[in-house]
């Protein structure tokens, strides 16, 4: 078998997000090998997309040929397709940048105990099996992100790229994710099986609570300042909503990196806008499922995570939200999941 020549490359600059905080990156490296595949230094758990050409000469020829997340500071990647026994290739791994979490898979209870303060009786408590992990955005999209995809910006509240873009309907999200798809892989920035949508209603849910089964991932309450709600209205899972007439409210959206994340290192699935699920709004399962897509037709589709309008009940991980698809609001936007299709 002939032993394809290897070039092993790192980008400084991130491959898939723009407008974005970011973390800093290791120089360029360039070295060569003989095996089919490519080794990887750098920070474990990051997003890298391996890429192959047969021909260094043209610098359009890349192509994206796997997606991983890195398991170890040093990792082999090997080339298991059978495409390098066909002639020459190269390779090189392209850093993501650190934005996309990987959510492993794993079963929770979806849903709300029915002594949970604020709770509506359409949460109803059901265990879920998420079978496949999936990568998803650390953030809500931002305006700079939306309006170097679709080439406009209908957000109410602007003046900084790294704003959430909002005034969104869900037929503009998915449009989003359907051209942005389009778009990298043509650019050879993620495989021909890969593509951005929506995540599903409980994949959501399951990346809010990251492993927690209180009301909130902050734990049974939420006060003023730590996300941006409308914190004159705080939260407590057993009293329900609090007054407090000091309480931040801003009333507008915050960059998407301002406040904590949650445990698996995504930020404001608690406040800032209401996010869109891909699901049609419907009534939950009363037995155990796996990865549940919701109805095949409905009225509305879901929204999640409260917004900066809305008080702290509005926050909660089981609190469902049924819009039109055609709605729209400044405080309406979504993040996406990058999946095999």
């Amino acid at each position: 078998m002939k032993i394809s020549k290897v070039i092993h490359c790192f980008l400084a600059a991130g491959a898939f997000s723009a407008a974005r905080p970011v973390l800093a990156q290791t120089p360029p490296v360039l070295s060569c090998h003989l095996y089919a595949g490519v080794n990887i230094t750098g920070t474990t758990g990051s997003l890298y997309a391996v890429q192959a050409t047969s021909n260094l000469a043209d610098s359009n020829s890349w192509k994206c040929v796997a997606l991983l997340q890195l398991p170890a500071t040093n990792y082999l990647w090997v080339d298991t397709s059978g495409a390098a026994a066909s002639g020459q290739r190269f390779y090189r791994a392209v850093l993501n940048a650190t934005n996309f979490a990987f959510i492993q898979p794993g079963t929770f209870t979806m849903g709300s105990p029915t002594n949970e303060a604020s709770r509506n009786p359409e949460e109803v408590q059901h265990i879920v099996t998420i079978s496949r992990g999936f990568f998803v955005d650390k953030f809500l999209v931002t305006q700079g992100e939306y309006l170097a995809t679709v080439g406009t910006n209908p957000s109410s509240h602007t003046g900084n790229p790294n704003y959430p873009v909002e005034t969104i309907t869900w037929m503009d999200a998915t449009n989003y994710c359907a051209l942005r798809t389009a778009q990298e892989r043509a650019a050879g920035l993620i495989p021909t099986n890969w593509g951005y949508r929506l995540p599903t209603e409980s994949e959501w849910e399951y990346a809010c609570r990251a492993g927690t089964t209180t009301a909130l991932f902050l734990g049974t309450a939420l006060r003023s300042h730590q996300a941006n709600f409308a914190g004159t209205n705080e939260y407590d899972s057993a009293v329900g909503t609090i007054y407090n007439p000091n309480g931040e409210n801003l009333q507008h959206t915050t960059e998407v990196n301002i406040y904590p994340p949650n445990g698996w290192g995504l930020y404001d699935m608690i406040g800032n806008v209401n996010e869109w699920c891909q699901d049609w709004f419907d009534a939950y399962p009363t037995g155990s499922v796996t990865d549940p897509l919701g109805a095949a037709t409905g009225s509305g589709r879901v929204n999640r995570g409260g917004s900066c309008i809305l008080g702290g009940a509005s926050c909660r991980s089981a609190k469902r939200f049924a819009l039109p698809p055609t709605a729209a609001g400044s405080f309406r936007g979504f993040r996406v999941v990058l999946a095999q299709q």
